[in-house]
């Protein structure tokens, strides 16, 4: 069975708008990520561990955005010195 030309023009403007919604909600949570964890390590400074923390976030899709105001959001991310 063949579909017609206009479903077919249907279902790929459908396919082309979830792919583009799908990368732009990536590209902002890659951005979130980076801002966040950008502010932590400028308040907390050499204490804490920027990269590490934007690689966890952007891993796993933004489900462990830090939060400089709550230090259960970060702590892994805390280096201490001896």
């Amino acid at each position: 069975m063949s579909l017609k030309p206009e479903v077919r023009a249907v279902v790929l403007g459908l396919v082309c708008l979830v792919v583009l919604a799908t990368v732009g909600e990536a590209a902002t949570i890659i951005g979130m990520c980076i801002s966040n964890c950008g502010q932590c390590k400028e308040m907390y400074g050499d204490y804490f561990h920027g990269q590490a923390c934007a690689e966890s976030c952007i891993r796993t899709h933004g489900v462990t955005i830090p939060d400089c105001n709550n230090p259960a959001t970060f702590n892994r991310f805390l280096k201490r010195f001896i």
